[in-house]
Formats: C-alpha cells, sequence, structure tokens
C-alpha cells in the first residue's frame, strides 16, 4: 500500500473504556505505520477528547445519539401502556435529532477531506444516512451484542437495524459471538471478518510476562478483580455475593472493583453483606494494570460480553482468569488452561474463587499459559495488519 487513508472514526461516546481504547490504540498504530490519518467525531468532550488531543488527532464535538437504549417496564397493564408511549416518543426524538445533526457530520467529513468513514459501535446512529449523503465508503466495527449484552432495545426494530448492517460496505465482528449475533439480523451470507481487538504491543506482551511472577499471591491478602462499566449485566453484584460465600472459609479473600456507572444496588449488595472492608470500590482507573498489577485473578461476569478487552489484558498480565461461559468469554478463556469457566450464579462462582486461593501453583500455571495465548494472538500490531487488509479491499472497489 503506498496511499494513506483519510479515515474519520465515529465514537458513541467519550470515555475511555474498552472499545474506545481499542479504537485509539489502533489508530495510533495504523497513523505510525503511515497507513490511516485518522479523525474523530465523539458525542461530547471527556477522557477520550483529552486523549485525542494529547496525541495529535483532530476531532469534533457532534451530538449524535444512539440509537438504541434500554427500556424497564413496571407496574399494572396502564402503566406499563404509558412507559411503552414514552419510550417510543423518546425514540422520535433521538432520531429527530440525529437527523439535525446530518449536515454538521457532512460538513465536518468535507472539512477533514475523508475518505471513509469508521463506525465504532453498534450504537453509533445515523450510518446509512451518512454512507448515502457523503459517498463515502463506511466500515462498521461492531463491538457488542447489543440485545443480549447491554438488554437494549432497537429504536428502528430489528428488520431495520439489519438493513442498516447490510449497507456497510464492509463489517467486522471482534468476536465470533459478534459475528453470530450480526447474522441474527444481516442472514447467513453476509461476510463478516473476525478481528479480535489487539490489546498491547509485542514488546509490553514481553515485559508483562517477565513481571507475572510478582503478582503472585503472597499468603496474607488475595484478590480478585473486575474492571469495567458497574452495569446489571457486567456481574458485579454476581461477583460481590460470591465473596461472601468464598470469605466464610477464607476471609484472606478481596474484591477490588474499578469502574464508574449504575452503582447503588451493587454498594447496597457490599453492605448488606457486610463486605465494607473487603470490596474496593476503586471507580474509573484510566489505567487498569494499576489493578491488575495488585490482584491475583480477574473476573469477568458479564453475561454474553462480546469479547473482554480486560480479560486479554489479565492474560497478558500472567494473572488467571474466571470468566462466565457465555458470549466471547469462551473464545478467550479455556477452561482448566488459562482460567475457569462457570456456567451458573454466585455458588459456582465462589467454587472457582476458592480453587485460585487453594491452589497458588495451579493458579500460576493458568496465568502463566494465558500471558503465552495473549501474546500470539491479541497484539496491536497483529491488530493494525488486519484492519489494513480491510481498509485496502474497500479502497480496491471503490
Amino acid at each position: 500500500m503506498d496511499a494513506t487513508y483519510r479515515i474519520t472514526w465515529i465514537t458513541h461516546y467519550a470515555e475511555l473504556y474498552g472499545a474506545n481504547r481499542s479504537m485509539l490504540d489502533l489508530m495510533l498504530e495504523l497513523r505510525r505505520r503511515g497507513i490511516a490519518e485518522p479523525t474523530v467525531i465523539l458525542p461530547r468532550e471527556g477522557p477520550l477528547g483529552t486523549a485525542l488531543v494529547q496525541e495529535g488527532i483532530a476531532h469534533t464535538v457532534i451530538d449524535l445519539r444512539p440509537w438504541m437504549s434500554e427500556r424497564t417496564y413496571m407496574g399494572g397493564p396502564h402503566h406499563r401502556v404509558m412507559q411503552y408511549l414514552r419510550y417510543r416518543k423518546a425514540a422520535r426524538e433521538r432520531a429527530a435529532h440525529n437527523r439535525a445533526m446530518l449536515p454538521l457530520v457532512l460538513a465536518q467529513l468535507r472539512t477533514w477531506g475523508s475518505d471513509a468513514v469508521h463506525l465504532n459501535s453498534a450504537a453509533v446512529p445515523m450510518g446509512a444516512a451518512i454512507q448515502q449523503h457523503s459517498g463515502l465508503p463506511l466500515i462498521w466495527h461492531i463491538r457488542e451484542l447489543p440485545e443480549d449484552q447491554y438488554l437494549l432495545h432497537l429504536d428502528s426494530g430489528r428488520r431495520a437495524y439489519g438493513r442498516a448492517l447490510r449497507s456497510a460496505d464492509r463489517l467486522i465482528a471482534i468476536s465470533k459471538a459478534v459475528r453470530t449475533d450480526i447474522h441474527r439480523y444481516t442472514g447467513q451470507d453476509t461476510d463478516i471478518p473476525v478481528i479480535y481487538n489487539g490489546v498491547l504491543r509485542t514488546a509490553d506482551h514481553v515485559r508483562l510476562a517477565q513481571r507475572a511472577s510478582e503478582r503472585h499471591w503472597d499468603g496474607v491478602v488475595f484478590n480478585f478483580c473486575l474492571i469495567g462499566l458497574i452495569h446489571p449485566s457486567k456481574g458485579q453484584i454476581e461477583a460481590v455475593e460470591a465473596l461472601a460465600l468464598v470469605r466464610r472459609k477464607h476471609p484472606e479473600a478481596r474484591l477490588i472493583i474499578a469502574g464508574t456507572g449504575r452503582d447503588q444496588e451493587l454498594r447496597a449488595t457490599i453492605e448488606r453483606t457486610g463486605q465494607a472492608e473487603a470490596v474496593e470500590m476503586a471507580g474509573f482507573v484510566s489505567d487498569p494494570f494499576s489493578i491488575l498489577e495488585r490482584s491475583h485473578t480477574l473476573l469477568m461476569c458479564s453475561r454474553n460480553e462480546a469479547m473482554g478487552r480486560v480479560t486479554v489484558e489479565a492474560m497478558a498480565s500472567g494473572i488467571p482468569v474466571i470468566g462466565h461461559a457465555s458470549g466471547g468469554t469462551t473464545e478467550l478463556v479455556e477452561h482448566g488452561i488459562n482460567g475457569y469457566r462457570y456456567t451458573e450464579g454466585a455458588a459456582e462462582l465462589a467454587d472457582r474463587m476458592m480453587r485460585m486461593i487453594e491452589h497458588p501453583e495451579m493458579a500460576r500455571q493458568l496465568g502463566a499459559k494465558g500471558a503465552e495465548m495473549a501474546a500470539e494472538r491479541f497484539t496491536i500490531e497483529r491488530y493494525a495488519n488486519e484492519i489494513a487488509k480491510v481498509y485496502d479491499a474497500v479502497f480496491s472497489r471503490a
């Protein structure tokens, strides 16, 4: 390839959680190689915008609003009907707002001289409209299972979502689980490459593997950790309940929960189980390795996690993972090889957690194998290579 593509990425939130961190890593590597000159549209300023300024990546804020949302129904039939009508009204208002933002998006693409648009999430709206009105190729990076993972309702319905997905010049899935989910909407004949996120450069994988021995249990406090958005689907409450069971036999067990979000019920569970001293609420952390460095096992309790960037980060750190046997987690965690899976709730999770405490040499071996697997499969270099092939294929058809 002898050209640099001018790629405008559009993301649906402003924080530096997994999807945006993966996007930022990828953009920096593509720019470093001269493959792409990235620009970014984001809905508001925040940690991502700050990082883009620091890296010298041009960005602008355009308030595009996700075209999917949570819907919770409570009360009797009359209350549910009224709730449904309010949800429908809010969806129409979001759609109208996004249509009003479309001219701003198109003008910005012209200003930047963009060659293509790269959407960073299923939740980014207006992809088909942007493609139609700009005439630019559309690459759509699907990083979640919207209905099954985040329990989201598709504002325009499944058929419209499927049509929008099929309109993209190229779809990318971050796991086989995500590809299977996309096919629910597009049909099985849609060609969708699976490109796992690259999490670290090769040299960083080597560095972390060399330091892995420093993270093993000293026999005093055993730290489990759970890192990511606090959300009912992420399993933080289940982890706290499991910890309560573990601590009946192993009072040295602790849990670090890093992240922000809907934490009211989580904090109530911590109080109800009497574990205020055993559970550390670390809040948002920009560097997950600051948590992993003082942890001995990662918990990935999410239901239908699309991939789980932090799972790979833990693997690269030489830390075993206990993951729920659903979604993309089954593609990362091999039971008895680099961690354990569980299928039920807190009791089975607690059993897996106690195995880690009671068999430290086994835990060390699981962690070492995870580091080896991560270095083989999840480098940023490999990630950029595969995305570059997608760009080449898209532009060769343009």
